[in-house]
């Protein structure tokens, strides 16, 4: 009987109906944690660790390095190891009992367990930011919370949930307090990380909890390390650093062996050196001068450690075409800020299980030597900024997985929507938000609803919004139909539900993309993207609210970053398949299956609202399942909602016929669920040629790296008397179009500073005919629209034009070309 309520949440979630939010663990009741016993269920542990506390397999050995105590405030040529002891935390812990033969997933995160530094004095940097990170073992998912005061005496608070994430806090903040908690769980609270078991501290008989207190500013970069389960995690170590030294660690994720760390590099003088460091955990950091750094490993008293593939959950060993095991090297020509190896296995047969990496650089960086970005894939530190910085759209990064070769094509990005797209037809709603001029009345809401956000101190500036919700704003404010609260509460769940939760990896989702849950597959007459949710699929997302919030997140927010163009397309529709669902629904999955609904109808309605054009609910189990679900939408939805018995003929028409899988009334294959991801796409989704004058190839084969340009393949064609180059097929465009391009402005004109915030950005804005001819208006000078591809290019992403755009051949170069 709790079907109707479950299949109601989702479809009222892509509408914009309300559900209710994912536990807060901001406001968890804590519960203090349970004793720990001091003994692990692992054979031969306490003789391993006792070994460990001595300085005989602590052999450190360095050439031409100066070796010193762990003080941030030696020379720029300094290395240092804080080799384990006393710190380790994987004695006395028998709520997890150490199995040496255990596999590791891959890219699980790191484990550290080393003991904190000495009191950290700062130091002036060239930069403006330190960096506050977060890296906890794959138990649970926390949540860090930071508070500070900025110069002005500002209090700001900043909070990031994840397994790993980071802060950035500016150099002149003050009384910075960092604490964490659990989420589903307990508050994080302090341990003696001075004593071998790690017991807990009470003062008076009550657990503390753990802060962080900084008074008069935080290192410049600030690694917290968190282990343990819902109810008794801990803060592991603590690692403090200025802004010119790197972290290389090793760590242990068992206690199978001692294992050694060898580190060679060239310093600043290019003069060679090399240092090893034996333990369980052992830390090294490295000036930023170093370069051609190499890093291998060995096992104590067994062999060295030899390459397995990471891809495989398995992670079996890798053999050459000879037969033989090839070492584990790890190369940089400049090291990354922070680097965690975590090693497993036993003396012959140890191994590195997985590679945390993180850059405070702006563009990114890789876990694998050689490995580059693609250009089209945005930097992780785009998303490591404050949080009225934070980009509005995206927050995908590592993207490995190509695209398809018509994920964005130029019948997509030259899109001319008519006034019934704009506007619904029906309810009169506005459906396309950006670059794109709006109405009177649409501008005083703005400037209420800016008012209140200051009122209600989520914002300073009545006259500037912060990035993350500026492109939303008027979204925002035509859900809320006129209620400030509930237009306050949406722009919380946003800094909540998605900027805590970003950015998204996708090889963090990958495995759920591959499921067939949730997946876009071609786009309509109007040229929106489809998503099809089968229920069916869910798999073991129905029982892990936090998974299937991520999918779903992931898929959204590469639909905002990759499938929609501003002012053009920026509504998706939706199908949700309930075919097969009762196989799902059983009753001892009701409970778990209503909370993730929940979950997903809480992000959903808040963090997207304005974007769904309908929602079709197909294959219902029953007519009386229908009706219940009808029963519970609200009125102003149910346009938007339908539940068609003829599958077919209730879509089919909406979409040419290529576009729609034909268990929907299309032509297209069905896809099975490994084939889901990467999504789907085709060309001419609006039927016909539509050939767009100057059009341009992008072989889909080779997608482009940062080192390897595009290469653009012409035709050239006769028409009357003038000659054009065009490609034969139209390709997507995506690798050429950055996030700005993507995120789009709004045309705030509530105030002059209102309009500089967006004015010239929006001039250099791929413009509709309507929407070029009101922007000239509102500035005063001539605004060229945007209607062929040549112009398209000189706007979509100036940054990546010099190198490109040469090869776009012009009037002036056709002969050259030829």
């Amino acid at each position: 009987f709790c079907s109707p309520s479950i299949v109601s949440m989702f479809s009222c979630a892509w509408c914009g109906s309300a559900g209710e939010a994912p536990h807060d663990a901001e406001h968890l009741e804590v519960s203090p944690p349970a004793q720990l016993g001091r003994k692990l269920n692992f054979n031969g542990a306490d003789e391993l660790l006792e070994t460990a506390k001595g300085s005989s397999p602590h052999e450190v050995n360095e050439t031409k390095a100066g070796f010193a105590d762990e003080d941030t405030q030696a020379s720029p040529k300094k290395v240092v190891l804080v080799p384990s002891g006393e710190g380790d935390d994987h004695e006395g812990r028998p709520s997890r009992a150490v199995d040496p033969t255990a596999s590791a997933r891959p890219r699980m995160d790191s484990v550290i367990s080393m003991m904190p530094g000495e009191a950290y004095t700062r130091v002036a940097s060239a930069g403006n930011q330190a960096v506050i990170e977060m890296h906890g073992d794959m138990y649970c998912i926390r949540t860090m919370h930071v508070s500070y005061k900025t110069e002005d005496g500002v209090q700001m608070k900043r909070e990031k949930t994840g397994y790993k994430v980071k802060v950035f806090v500016p150099f002149t903040a003050t009384d910075v307090v960092i604490h964490f908690s659990v989420v589903g769980g307990s508050y994080v609270y302090k341990v003696d990380r001075t004593r071998k078991h790690f017991p807990w501290v009470k003062e008076n008989g009550k657990y503390v909890l753990d802060t962080f207190e900084y008074s008069e500013g935080v290192p410049q970069r600030l690694l917290f390390s968190l282990r343990g389960t819902s109810l008794r995690s801990w803060v592991s170590d603590i690692d403090e650093r200025d802004s010119t030294q790197n972290l290389l660690e090793m760590s242990s994720g068992d206690l199978s062996s001692l294992r050694t760390m060898y580190v060679s590099w060239i310093d600043d003088k290019g003069e060679p050196r090399q240092f090893s460091g034996s333990g369980y955990n052992v830390k090294c950091h490295l000036d930023e001068s170093a370069t051609n750094i190499e890093v291998t490993f060995s096992a104590v008293g067994g062999r060295n450690v030899f390459k397995v593939d990471r891809r495989n959950p398995k992670l079996p060993f890798i053999k050459d075409a000879n037969g033989r095991q090839p070492r584990e090297r790890f190369a940089w020509s400049e090291l990354p800020s922070t680097v965690i190896f975590e090693l497993r296995g036993p003396p012959y047969a140890a191994y590195v299980a997985s590679i945390y990496e993180m850059d405070s650089g702006d563009q990114g960086s890789s876990p694998l030597a050689g490995e580059e970005r693609p250009v089209w894939s945005d930097a992780p530190d785009l998303f490591g900024v404050e949080l009225d910085a934070q980009p509005g759209i995206g927050g995908i990064v590592d993207l490995k997985t190509p695209l398809s070769e018509y994920a964005l094509p130029s019948e997509v990005v030259l899109f001319e929507p008519s006034q019934n797209e704009i506007f619904h037809s029906s309810s009169s709603s506005r459906q396309i938000f950006l670059n794109t001029k709006l109405t009177d009345s649409e501008i005083e809401h703005l400037k209420e609803f800016k008012r209140v956000l200051v009122e209600k101190k989520v914002c300073s500036d009545e006259d500037v919004l912060p990035r993350y919700i500026a492109i939303a704003a008027l979204r925002i404010v035509q859900t809320s139909k006129g209620n400030w609260n509930k237009a306050v509460d949406i722009v919380k769940a946003c800094a909540k539900e998605r900027v805590q939760r970003l950015p998204l990896a996708e090889v963090d989702v990958l495995e759920d993309m591959q499921s067939g849950f949730i997946y876009w597959h071609g786009r309509d007459k109007s040229c929106r993207p489809l998503l099809v949710i089968r229920l069916e699929r869910i798999g073991a997302m129905a029982k892990d609210k936090e998974r299937a919030v991520k999918a779903v997140l992931f898929s959204l927010e590469f639909c905002l970053r990759y499938l929609f163009v501003p002012g053009r397309v920026e509504n998706w529709v939706v199908i949700v398949d309930l075919e097969n669902v009762f196989s799902v629904i059983s009753p001892l999955s009701v409970g778990g299956l209503v909370g993730v609904a929940a979950a997903i109808g809480t992000a959903l309605e808040k963090v997207y609202c304005g974007r769904m054009i309908w929602v079709k609910i197909v294959n219902m189990p029953s007519s009386m399942l229908a009706r219940a679900i009808n029963g519970v939408i609200p009125s102003e939805k149910k346009d938007k909602v339908s539940f068609p018995s003829d599958v077919k003929s209730a879509i089919a028409p909406l979409f040419e016929p290529h576009q729609l899988e034909q268990r929907y009334g299309g032509t297209a294959p069905d896809c099975p669920p490994s084939e889901t991801y990467p999504f789907r796409f085709f060309p001419r989704c609006r039927g016909g040629e539509h050939e767009v004058p100057e059009n341009i190839a992008i072989p889909p084969a080779q997608p482009a790296t940062q080192s390897q340009p595009l290469a653009y393949n012409f035709v050239r064609t006769e028409s009357g008397d003038k000659a054009e180059w065009r490609d034969s097929q139209d390709y997507s465009l995506h690798e050429l179009t950055n996030l700005q391009f993507h995120e789009g402005t709004l045309w705030d004109t509530s105030s002059e500073r209102a309009k500089q915030v967006w004015m010239e950005a929006a001039k250099k804005s791929s413009l509709a005919p309507t929407a070029a001819e009101e922007l000239s208006k509102l500035c005063g000078e001539t605004v060229e629209p945007c209607r062929g591809i040549r112009r398209f290019l000189e706007l979509a992403n100036p940054e990546a034009q010099p190198g490109r755009i040469d090869r776009v051949k012009t009037d002036a170069n056709w002969e050259e070309a030829e």
